[in-house]
């Protein structure tokens, strides 16, 4: 049932009276439980528009039935087109069948479906005459007609954010979403550089086959001068590592193109036991420790390529006989995804560098990639990922990722 006009009246005059002295962060936490109490939606939060106005991050969501807060989703507008444009013509989106609006319908099968989403109420949020925004309201159970009133309401709601935002300070807003854009910039970084690998890649691939493959050849011809197939073998290694890092520049490429949906971080986990066992092999007993602890919106198959990465370090890193242990556990930030093991660990200095592309502790045996896939993966989900180490002590490596519903 719609809500009676005059809780809504009830609620302006509440957002109206939010003191002034409130962090930002508080004001649109405060902002999106009054709305989401309000109107009686399941969930309500606040998007910013970061990266050059290519991605909406998550900065404030309520979920009403756990009257939990959390942020850091983030959708892309190429995954999204429609609803992006939809924002900057109207002054609500108000879709009632949300899942067969052409405004929202593409986010069906990755956001609404999952979250059990049947109806939206959207409200760009306007600041110096351009978007910079939207509050989302959205309703579960099945199509809500949304009222005038109710429209009138977000609308309201999405003018004080606006205030909220204009009247917070300036430096401090600039630094959070210049912060924002650092993130993003640098996970388009390594898309551009996927990207222009993965073009180059096959076509190297193939004279790399070529070069081994002659050298294989010439090793086996008789009478060769003397060093001859010490330095043919060299070529061999070369080419092989040529084509390891070719793979490895490929698979790069191909994150690039990967869609996200919402996932339960556990679930998904434990579906990957057995494939990370694998990887960690027969010397390297794997657990998995992952009760549930919400969900997340990121590519499954991307969370399974950063495992990956994180569990074959892990086995590198320890002698035989020592466990690995995967978790997922849940904060009052989001979902915690972690690899530890009982290696060797790591110097102060190597600890501080090993996310940057192309460095590496494995000399000629790496390339320096794997973990920054681990970052990539963690940063385009709009979280991050870190490690704790210390030598003769192991690491832990986690992924932190926004939770986007309990």
């Amino acid at each position: 049932m719609s809500p009676d006009p005059r809780p809504t009246e009830a609620a302006r005059l509440t957002l109206a009276k939010l003191p002034p002295t409130l962090t930002l962060a508080d004001a649109l936490r405060r902002v999106t439980q009054v709305a989401g109490d309000t109107l009686g939606v399941a969930r309500a939060g606040v998007w910013l528009l970061v990266d050059d106005r290519q991605a909406l991050r998550n900065v404030a969501l309520f979920e009403r039935p756990a009257r939990a807060h959390s942020s850091g989703c983030t959708l892309m507008a190429a995954d999204f087109p429609h609803y992006f444009a939809a924002l900057g013509d109207r002054r609500t989106v108000p879709a009632a069948d949300a899942p067969a609006d052409p405004a929202t319908r593409e986010l069906t099968d990755t956001y609404l479906r999952p979250l059990g989403i049947t109806a939206l109420l959207d409200a760009p949020v306007y600041l110096g005459g351009e978007v910079v925004g939207v509050v989302c309201h959205e309703a579960v159970g099945g199509p809500r007609t949304w009222t005038a009133e109710e429209r009138d309401f977000v609308a309201a709601v999405a003018d004080q954010v606006a205030l909220k935002l204009k009247g917070a300070e300036l430096a401090d807003v600039r630094a959070t979403l210049r912060a924002l854009d650092a993130q993003r910039a640098e996970s388009r970084r390594l898309d551009d550089l996927g990207r222009l690998a993965a073009g180059v890649a096959h076509d190297f691939n193939n004279l790399l086959s070529v070069v081994s493959g002659s050298a294989e050849l010439l090793g086996r011809k008789p009478g060769l001068p003397a060093g001859a197939g010490a330095l043919l073998d060299q070529i061999v290694d070369a080419a092989h590592r040529g084509a390891a890092l070719a793979d490895e520049l490929a698979r790069l490429g191909r994150g690039a193109g990967g869609k996200p949906r919402v996932v339960g971080a556990a679930d998904t986990v434990r579906s990957l036991q057995s494939l990370l066992a694998a990887a960690a092999g027969a010397d390297h007993p794997l657990t998995v420790d992952a009760p549930s602890s919400g969900r997340i919106f990121l590519d499954p198959v991307q969370l399974e390529r950063a495992l990956l990465n994180l569990v074959v370090n892990a086995r590198d890193a320890s002698p035989a006989g020592t466990g690995i242990t995967v978790s997922v556990v849940g904060d009052s930030a989001g979902v915690v995804v972690g690899v530890a093991d009982g290696g060797r660990g790591m110097p102060a200095e190597v600890r501080d560098r090993v996310f940057e592309p192309y460095f590496t502790t494995k000399g000629r045996n790496g390339t320096g990639l794997g973990l920054a896939i681990v970052r990539q993966v963690a940063e385009r989900a709009g979280g991050n990922a870190t490690v704790v180490s210390e030598q003769g002590r192991g690491s832990v490596f986690r992924l932190h990722l926004p939770r986007v519903g309990e």
